[in-house]
C-alpha cells in the first residue's frame, strides 16, 4: 500500500514563523487550523476586500441628473462589515447629501443590499453602476444603473475580492505535501466552482510568485503531494489563495490544514488485508413500550495497519513518529496515495491519533514488522 504518515508540519506554532490570515471570524479565528487536538474547531473567513484607486468611487443620485460622489479610503478591510461601514460613512458624508443611506448584506443570501430614507434632494435614490463597474462587478451588481426604487439588492452573491493563509517559514522550505480538510462527517465548506491556488515565493509579493499551482477540489479533502518536494527549489514564505467569491454558506471554513514531509517506507510496507471498522458512540435506550430512542454522536473510523519488512532505518524512523506524536497527539495519514484500492487518492485521507503504542518484533536482522492501531479524529 501506497500509506504516507504526514510528520514534519510546518505550518505548527513552534515551527512556522509567522501565520496570517485574509480574514476571521472573531468565533472562527485562523488558530484554529493549527489547533492538532480539535478538528471539529474551525477557521471561517469574514471576507476580504481590497479597494485600489480602481475602485474607490461610488456615485449615487439623490435628484435626477445631480451625481454625488463617495470615494472611499484606499486600502484593505478585514471583513464585509468593516467595507459596509465605510461606504455608508462616505455615502452619508458625501458633498451635497442629505439621506441616510443603509447598507447590509441580507441574512439568508448575503448579498449586499443598499436602502435610502429618500429625504434627500427630491427623493430619489439611483445607484450609477455604469460609472463604476469595476465596484459593482465586485460587490455583485450589474452595470446598468439602479434606479426608480429607495432599496436596491445586488444580482449576484459576492462575499470578498479574495481570501488566503499566509505562512512565513523563516527559513526557505520545499514541503513534500500539502492537506486541508474540514470536520469529520461534513464535506468541505468551499464550492466545488471555487479555484483554490497553493502559492510560494522568496518574498512576501504574490503578483508572480515563483511557485503556483492549481489544487484539484475534493468534498473530503485536498492535496498536493510531490515525494521530490512541492517545487523545485525551497522558498520562504507559502499561500493558499482562495476565490470562492459566492459561496452560498456565506463564507469559507477550514478545519485543519498541513503543509510539510510524510514517512513513507521504500522497502517495509503495510501489508493487505486493510483492516478498518466504523466507530458510532450514539448511545441508544429502549423504553417500556418496546420504542428505542437514540442521542446521535458525530460518527468515526478506527484502523490498523501491519507493517511488514521494514528495514532497520525504516524502524527508527516510525520509532521518531510514535516518540513525536504518541498517544496524544493527532496526525494525517494517506492510507491509499497510489489509489490502489479506493477511487481517489484523497479518499482515504484521515486525521488520526494512535489508539495505543504500536508493538514490534524483529523478524530476522535486519527485518522489522509492526502493528499500529489508529483512530480517526473529531
Amino acid at each position: 500500500m501506497g500509506t504516507l504518515l504526514m510528520k514534519t508540519n510546518f505550518l505548527a506554532a513552534d515551527v512556522v514563523s509567522n501565520a496570517t490570515v485574509s480574514s476571521e471570524q472573531s468565533a472562527f479565528l485562523a488558530e484554529n487550523l493549527y489547533n492538532a487536538q480539535r478538528r471539529s474547531k474551525v477557521w471561517r473567513s469574514d471576507g476580504y476586500w481590497e479597494i485600489t484607486t480602481g475602485n474607490n468611487v461610488l456615485t449615487f443620485q439623490e435628484t435626477s441628473g445631480v451625481d454625488l460622489t463617495a470615494a472611499l479610503t484606499v486600502g484593505t478591510y478585514a471583513s464585509s462589515d468593516l467595507l459596509i461601514a465605510e461606504i455608508k460613512s462616505k455615502m452619508d458624508g458625501a458633498v451635497a447629501a442629505a439621506s441616510t443611506y443603509t447598507i447590509v448584506q441580507e441574512a439568508d443570501t448575503f448579498r449586499f443590499k443598499f436602502t435610502s430614507n429618500g429625504v434627500g434632494g427630491t427623493g430619489l435614490f439611483t445607484l450609477r453602476w455604469s460609472l463604476n463597474t469595476t465596484l459593482a462587478a465586485q460587490m455583485g451588481f450589474d452595470t446598468p444603473d439602479d434606479t426608480g426604487a429607495l432599496t436596491y439588492t445586488a444580482d449576484t452573491l459576492r462575499l470578498a475580492t479574495e481570501e488566503w493563509i499566509k505562512w512565513d517559514m523563516g527559513i526557505s522550505t520545499n514541503p513534500q505535501a500539502f492537506i486541508m480538510i474540514g470536520p469529520r462527517n461534513e464535506p468541505l465548506k468551499i464550492a466545488p466552482s471555487s479555484v483554490l491556488k497553493l502559492q510560494a515565493n522568496e518574498t512576501d509579493a504574490w503578483s508572480s510568485p515563483s511557485y503556483e499551482t492549481t489544487l484539484t477540489y475534493n468534498g473530503r479533502a485536498i492535496i498536493e503531494i510531490d515525494t521530490a518536494g512541492l517545487h523545485t527549489e525551497a522558498l520562504r514564505y507559502w499561500r493558499l489563495e482562495i476565490d470562492d467569491l459566492n459561496n452560498p454558506q456565506g463564507f469559507v471554513e477550514l478545519g485543519a490544514c498541513f503543509l510539510g514531509d510524510y514517512f513513507e517506507g521504500t522497502r517495509g510496507k503495510p501489508q493487505f488485508p486493510f483492516r478498518g471498522g466504523y466507530v458510532d458512540r450514539s448511545p441508544s435506550v429502549t423504553s417500556e413500550g418496546g420504542q428505542v430512542f437514540s442521542d446521535i454522536r458525530e460518527k468515526t473510523e478506527k484502523f490498523q495497519l501491519e507493517w511488514f519488512g521494514l528495514t532497520v532505518a525504516e524502524k527508527e524512523d516510525l520509532d521518531t513518529f510514535f516518540d513525536d506524536f504518541g498517544v496524544s497527539q493527532p496526525f494525517f495519514i494517506v492510507f491509499d496515495s497510489e489509489t490502489a484500492f479506493s477511487s481517489s487518492s484523497n479518499y482515504y485521507v484521515r486525521y488520526c491519533k494512535f489508539s495505543g503504542a504500536p508493538n514490534y518484533q524483529l523478524v530476522s536482522p535486519g527485518n522489522y514488522q509492526m502493528s499500529m492501531e489508529l483512530l480517526e479524529q473529531l
